[in-house]
């Protein structure tokens, strides 16, 4: 098995918090089976970046707004959008698939390079890795260029948890997917089938250990409570304040409603809660994110006139 195998294994087989749609599961899952993994052996699979390079040679664009994956190129044309596809399983450091870490140093790279206004993000995920999300949820606040999110099919569960940091959130189709705001953990114990083909777990603690690991034993053997109080319901909550935070309609929903209890809904209802804010065809928000980033230079350039001509 190679390494991406191997990577994709320990994230699916351990016990790491993850916010993800089932389909988006299943997707990963069918990766470690024997039918599938021929698409993903040797040395020479693309790394997620040259993926994303080749995906944006490839779109029928706009001649007259420029999208760019170069974030720190010197020579980027005034006013271009930085370009960031978040597709499939969403992971923190995983090279050959989308990253939050790497990320993270996109957006900062943009943010950092005069020729880029707007950053554009164009999501395809039913989400995925848990962990990092809260560090990149401040970076991606912090930004004072705006975010345009575009939405092409699904979006949810970590995915949403980035998309909702948008300046303008829409969707392609009324039949996109988008929503699933919960928290889960998902994992198969193997012990059963070692067991059955002659393996014997042999696990003890020391007097004093009582509780190393008692909570994912607890976990395992069908005793969840604490585990769900102090790992699941902590992060349902940060996951939930983020975006009540992103998004005023949201905020403004009861805590029981099902927007956050982990509802996923087609896009004219999800526009209907305040989860998105219009639906709209790829050129159109292509020129829609353009004008923002339009707009962000001119009032960057008042600002600079007002303070020179308060010197």
């Amino acid at each position: 098995m190679n390494s991406q195998l191997r990577e994709l294994q320990s994230l699916l087989s351990s016990n790491g918090r993850l916010l993800i749609t089932d389909d988006e599961y299943r997707k990963a899952l069918l990766e470690l089976l024997p039918l599938t993994q021929g698409a993903l052996v040797g040395n020479d699979y693309p790394t997620y970046k040259k993926i994303v390079s080749e995906e944006l040679s490839a779109l029928s664009l706009n001649n007259d707004i420029n999208l760019t994956d170069q974030y720190t190129a010197d020579d980027t044309p005034v006013n271009s959008l930085a370009y960031y596809r978040i597709k499939g399983l969403i992971t923190s450091s995983y090279y050959w698939r989308f990253s939050t870490k790497e990320f993270e140093q996109d957006l900062l790279h943009a943010e950092q390079n005069p020729g880029i206004s707007c950053h554009f993000l164009h999501i395809t995920s039913g989400g995925g890795e848990a962990w990092y999300l809260d560090r990149l949820s401040e970076t991606m606040r912090s930004l004072s260029k705006p975010i345009y999110v575009f939405i092409e099919k699904l979006c949810g569960s970590a995915a949403y948890y980035i998309a909702c940091h948008g300046s303008v959130v829409k969707a392609l189709t009324p039949n996109d997917l988008i929503g699933c705001i919960g928290t889960m953990i998902s994992f198969w114990n193997l012990d059963s089938y070692f067991e059955s083909i002659g393996f014997k777990k042999i696990e003890e603690y020391a007097t004093k250990s009582d509780l190393k690991n008692k909570k994912y034993n607890d976990l395992n053997t069908g005793k969840p409570k604490q585990f769900i109080e102090e790992e699941l319901n902590p992060l349902q909550e940060q996951f939930e304040s983020t975006v009540r935070g992103c998004r005023p309609q949201i905020a403004a929903l009861p805590e029981d409603h099902p927007v956050v209890r982990g509802e996923t809904y087609m896009g004219n209802i999800a526009q209907e809660v305040g989860l998105i804010d219009g639906i709209i065809k790829f050129d159109e928000a292509l020129e829609e994110a353009y004008d923002l980033g339009i707009k962000w230079s001119e009032s960057q350039l008042q600002q600079r006139n007002r303070a020179l001509s308060l010197i």
